[in-house]
């Protein structure tokens, strides 16, 4: 920040101590000039005197009679004078009276647009002068940084705003900050989850900014206001030449033109926006300006629009089919729709171009021919648009009037396809899918894309029989074709059941490594690796979600990477970016890097408000932070409440997930047979899929649950189905979870010794995959056993020092993570294993056990999580706190930390 910003914003322009200042604030209309100037005004010592006049039209007596008050009285400290380029030669007389005579210590601050101030006149008419000494400063106001407007937003709103929604809202408002403020207002409340961008697309131009601008424009000429005419309804920058071409005058001369364009700018109607391009500043003013014209007329400059943008070298095609659109023309309409659908994709703008298609293949005037062009492009294309445009546009094409047959049946497959993903994982789909593949037994193609949807294993509630069955046959289906994209669109959903089963056959499944993905994508058009570049992207997203249930970490993070490079340079479409997100956020959960991790499942959050379902692997993780933070009311919400999925619509592994959070908060708690509930339920849905791998997440503490609520019968059963699970090297989760119940079960049947060691164990396979989180708190649960055992009252120093060693490497890493709530407990029970002290007790008077709570106050834990870190019950460590504060004569838990 330079120097003359600090002077202005962090202290005072005046007093005894300053010499004379001269604040120049210069800024188009709504740019925050009064705003800085309320800031300094607020700045200012309270009582050295400030005064601000405006100066307002010479008609304007009122005013006058304000401004000429201030004639022979003693100059205020703080003298504010707005709107300068108003003034008449009189009152600029005064001002450079006032300015060449400032006394020090006072402060002269003059604000005024530049674009009503004629460019060829001083701002007062004659050269600024000042005495000797005196600070002149400017400062001009534009445009709000992107930060600052969506605090703005968002501080409005009251709520948070997809990046999306906020870009957009930012450029039709030209970031000028009045206009922000006048907009939101007509978008709270759009929609139930906050606005969209439909939303923001449909706003029209607010009063203030429409009576500015269409006041301006009436005051040029009949032939510049039909320039000015031509830009608004063309609404992008355009040079000289196209904003005459789109007049329709043709009998224009350069010189008329320029004068007409120059009169328009002068007038600040028109902006220079670039090396000779010319346009709206505010888009939204430019919506006002069309507004204003008769529908015809409008029409028409729609038309010649379209024909201006098609003889530019680079056409602008989704320009131009919304121009064409406008206009009502429909002669070269589809041929304009494809390429605008293909711009769109090749940009990423993948719900750009769903929209386009959708809404062209709903228009009952477009010719039955032409229709099924469009209806072609939009199957070429579906693959690459969000579940829910792909669900609308979908909509459309099985019910498009004048579609032939066999485009409505490939439409029917594709909408019960989803994709290749289960969007509603439930019965229902499953069975529309089932369908669909007994309908298309001519179609070996489309069945084999049905049949590898259903071989995915993530369909809650369908047997592991089911999907290898569906397996089976869509590898026979895809024998009878030879196109490499389907091959490829198949393969991205056989890799997941082919890894989780360890089938050597997902080798084949995979996409081949580099050089093919480090081909430029302009390199795959000729050969068909532009159309199954997204479902190699999606290849490698499913096998890094596959990879990471098991628990081969690092297999999972190499596919990932190599999918997320290959969805960006491809464009591969919002889902898959969606699904790269989510798999990244339990991916550095599981692994320990929680860094920021929370800020950005929230943002995921936010970003999948419109479909909940898509978000709940963000919650999920959110969940699990809060139940390791001791947020336990925070966590139940995320997954209790109205925008969490039921267990039996959640993709299978997510549920098993999200149901150990659940188990895990109510054995915290305390509440047992809550526990063994969720448990039970879980276990039922796990027996009913029949992968017993993606048992491992939950395994440890539903048997816990089931032990904690007095049914070892059911702990023992599910400690047998866990076995079930191959014990090969591709599940290295699973033989850690089986470590853990063993000792679970150890530890119950009253053998402390080989729980510790199965504890232990248990510890070391965590660490290696690595699962920091849950090394930690085996290696405590190594630690209570063996110090019930005895290990750790010293009759073994070895044993002992190896429980502290690693109950210490345990507590730093939890404190590392943040899981506050686990390392308060780990530090209790690591303080319950020192030696006692020598000497006078740190605090005379205290218990070992209340010494123990004093800690855990002291820590912030609340008097329910205290308790269910020490296995007590909340009464009993309401009277420990209370006699702790008495005996150390505080006040209360706040001053703890300071006493202890």
């Amino acid at each position: 920040m330079s120097d003359p910003w600090r002077t202005v914003l962090h202290g005072p322009l005046s007093g005894p101590a300053h010499p004379g200042t001269v604040l120049l604030v210069e800024g188009p209309a709504g740019t925050g000039k009064s705003h800085l100037v309320a800031g300094l005004r607020r700045r200012h010592p309270a009582g050295s005197g400030c005064l601000t006049l405006t100066c307002a039209d010479p008609s304007d007596d009122e005013a006058q009679h304000s401004f000429d008050a201030l004639t022979g009285a003693a100059v205020p400290r703080l003298l504010v004078v707005e709107d300068v380029h108003r003034a008449d030669e009189p009152a600029r007389h005064r001002i450079r009276r006032l300015a060449r005579t400032l006394p020090p210590g006072c402060a002269l601050v003059l604000t005024w647009r530049p674009e009503d101030l004629p460019a060829d006149r001083p701002l007062l008419g004659e050269p600024l002068t000042c005495p000797p000494g005196t600070a002149v400063l400017r400062i001009r106001t534009g445009p709000l940084p992107a930060a600052a407007a969506r605090e703005l937003t968002e501080r409005t709103l009251g709520a948070r705003c997809p990046a999306e929604v906020i870009e957009r809202l930012y450029a039709v408002t030209g970031g000028v900050a009045q206009v922000l403020v006048d907009v939101l207002p007509a978008l709270a409340g759009t929609t139930p989850d906050g606005p969209t961008v439909d939303a923001v697309d449909a706003l029209e131009a607010p009063p203030r900014l429409t009576e500015t601008v269409l006041g301006r424009l009436a005051r040029l000429s009949a032939d510049a206001r039909r320039l000015v005419h031509a830009a608004a309804v063309l609404g992008e920058p355009a040079s000289e030449a196209e904003l005459a071409a789109l007049t329709g005058m043709t009998d224009l001369t350069a010189e008329t033109v320029r004068g007409m364009l120059l009169a328009a700018l002068t007038a600040a109607v028109l902006t220079d926006l670039g090396p000779r391009r010319y346009g709206f500043r505010v888009p939204l003013a430019a919506r006002a300006v069309a507004a204003s014209l008769p529908a015809p007329e409008r029409a028409d400059l729609h038309l010649r629009a379209a024909q201006v943008l098609r003889r530019r070298a680079d056409v602008p095609w989704p320009q131009v089919t919304g121009h064409l659109l406008a206009a009502g023309v429909r002669r070269g309409l589809v041929r304009a729709a494809e390429r605008a659908a293909e711009t769109h994709a090749a940009a990423g703008r993948h719900r750009e171009a769903a929209r386009l298609l959708q809404d062209l293949l709903a228009d009952r005037r477009i010719p039955g021919p032409a229709r099924a062009r469009l209806a072609t492009t939009a199957l070429r294309r579906i693959a690459g648009f969000s579940l829910q445009d792909a669900g609308a546009l979908l909509d459309t094409l099985t019910g498009a009037p004048l579609l032939p047959g066999p485009l409505r049946a490939q439409a029917r497959v594709l909408q019960g396809l989803s994709l290749c993903t289960p969007t509603t994982p439930d019965h229902d789909g499953w069975l529309h899918l089932e369908r669909a593949a007994r309908t298309l037994p001519d179609e070996p193609g489309l069945a084999a894309r049905v049949l590898a949807a259903m071989s995915m294993p993530h369909w809650p509630g369908i047997p592991l029989a089911e999907h290898r069955h569906c397996a089976e046959r869509a590898g026979a289906a895809l024998a009878a074709t030879n196109d490499p994209v389907l091959r490829a669109a198949v393969n991205a959903n056989l890799v997941a059941l082919l890894l989780t089963l360890g089938d050597p056959g997902a080798d084949q499944a995979l996409p081949a490594r580099p050089p093919e993905e480090a081909r430029p994508p302009e390199e795959d058009e000729d050969n068909g690796d532009a159309a199954s570049a997204g479902h190699r992207a999606r290849a490698l997203c499913n096998a890094a979600d596959a990879t990471l249930w098991l628990g081969r970490y690092h297999d999972s993070r190499a596919f990932l990477e190599r999918g997320a490079a290959l969805a960006g340079r491809h464009h591969a479409g919002p889902h898959v970016a969606h699904g790269i997100r989510s798999i990244r956020l339990l991916l550095d959960w599981a692994t320990g890097r929680w860094t920021g991790l929370a800020e950005r499942a929230a943002d995921l959050v936010a970003d999948t408000a419109r479909t909940p379902l898509l978000g709940h692997e963000a919650r999920t993780v959110l969940a699990a932070l809060c139940l390791a933070r001791g947020e336990w009311s925070q966590c139940r919400a995320w997954l209790a409440g109205d925008l969490a999925p039921h267990p039996d619509q959640q993709l299978a592994p997510v549920a098993a997930l999200s149901s150990t959070v659940l188990v895990r908060l109510a054995l915290a708690r305390g509440d047992h047979d809550d526990a063994r509930t969720h448990a039970t339920q879980a276990w039922g849905r796990l027996r009913s899929k029949g992968i017993w791998a993606w048992s491992a997440e939950l395994a440890p503490w539903a048997v816990t649950a089931a032990l904690s609520a007095g049914d070892p019968t059911t702990a023992r059963a599910m400690a047998r189905d866990l076995l079930t699970a191959p014990a090969a090297p591709h599940l290295p989760l699973a033989a850690a979870a089986r470590q853990w119940c063993r000792a679970t079960l150890a530890e119950h049947d009253g053998d402390l010794a080989r729980a510790a060691a199965g504890y232990r164990a248990g510890a070391d396979a965590y660490a290696a995959l690595p699962r920091p989180y849950l090394a930690a708190l085996a290696a405590e649960a190594a630690a209570r056993c063996a110090a019930s055992a005895g290990e750790g009252e010293g009759t073994d120093a070895d044993a002992h020092r190896d429980t502290v060693d690693r109950l210490t490497g345990a507590l730093l890493v939890l404190t590392g993570l943040g899981a506050t709530h686990d390392a308060a407990r780990v530090r209790s029970r690591l303080r319950a294993l020192a030696p006692p002290r020598r000497g006078r007790p740190a605090h005379p008077g205290l218990s070992p056990r209340e010494r123990e709570v004093a800690e855990l106050a002291a820590g912030g834990l609340t008097n329910r999580q205290i308790a269910a870190a020490l296995h007590l019950s909340t009464r009993t460590v309401e009277n420990h706190v209370a006699r702790v504060l008495r005996k150390l004569s505080v006040p209360s838990r706040r001053d703890l930390p300071a006493r202890l």
